[in-house]
């Protein structure tokens, strides 16, 4: 028996050439020719929509055998892949979905979620030494329960495992905290990064509401940064916060 490729691929000999597999990736890294379909190892993340998909009725999409580094790809990507050090499926982490009961960040502080890869593009782990790096140089590193933390060697310079930075995913979350102050601070990095990173990426800032529960976003930045009319709002899931705080 032959040794499955380290890689999701196509097998020719099931491959009838239909074209439907073209359309399910997200990182375009599926073609065909000469009535074949083929996959690009060094574009494919490991998502698995291809396959989840079973748009192909002959089983030609196999998963492939992936060993680290490329074992990454998957955990970045695939939202079914659970990650070894924080126990969370899709990426690893849980932003601030449930800040209100983990307390990850309180009062006079921000939670800056950064995303890197969507929509579309998808990101190197270079690109997130990238913006570990800036904000190390800032004096801020990503908290525990981060899961890029764990591949951080140097956390004072902020750089990354050198065996990981050309592995490509889907998406990558990283996360720090800031105090308030640090506000327009917050922004000129960002600016900075706006020029120096080489995909796709957006930020979300998390600021606790005043004691009426009114948002704090144009308080805290100041009364012309950008802002949309609807934001998430967690409610209902403070009771670890309540509790220790009694």
């Amino acid at each position: 028996m032959s040794e499955r490729p380290g890689h999701c691929h196509i097998d020719s000999t099931r491959c009838v050439g239909c074209g439907l597999c073209v359309t399910l990736c997200p990182m375009n890294a599926i073609t065909v020719e000469d009535g074949t379909a083929s996959i690009d190892a060094d574009e494919c993340v490991e998502c698995g929509v291809c396959t989840r998909s079973r748009a192909c009725r002959y089983s030609a999409i196999q998963p492939g055998d992936l060993k680290w580094p490329r074992q990454l790809r998957a955990l970045f990507s695939n939202p079914l892949a659970k990650f070894k050090d924080t126990q969370i499926y899709g990426r690893g982490t849980e932003e601030t979905k449930t800040n209100d009961s983990q307390n990850i960040y309180g009062e006079g502080e921000i939670g800056v979620i950064i995303e890197l890869g969507r929509p579309v593009l998808g990101t190197r782990m270079a690109e997130a030494e990238r913006v570990t790096r800036k904000f190390a140089e800032h004096g801020y590193q990503l908290p525990e329960n981060n899961p890029v933390r764990s591949m951080i060697v140097d956390h004072d310079a902020g750089t990354l495992r050198p065996d990981i930075l050309q592995e490509k995913a889907l998406s990558c979350l990283l996360e720090f905290v800031m105090p308030e102050s640090a506000a327009e601070e917050l922004i000129a990095i960002l600016e900075e990064l706006d020029r120096e990173v080489q995909t796709v990426f957006n930020v979300c800032v998390a600021i606790r509401a005043d004691a009426q529960g009114r948002p704090r976003l144009q308080e805290v930045f100041g009364s012309d940064i950008h802002s949309i009319p609807s934001v998430k709002v967690n409610i209902g899931m403070a009771r670890g916060i309540i509790e220790a705080q009694k």
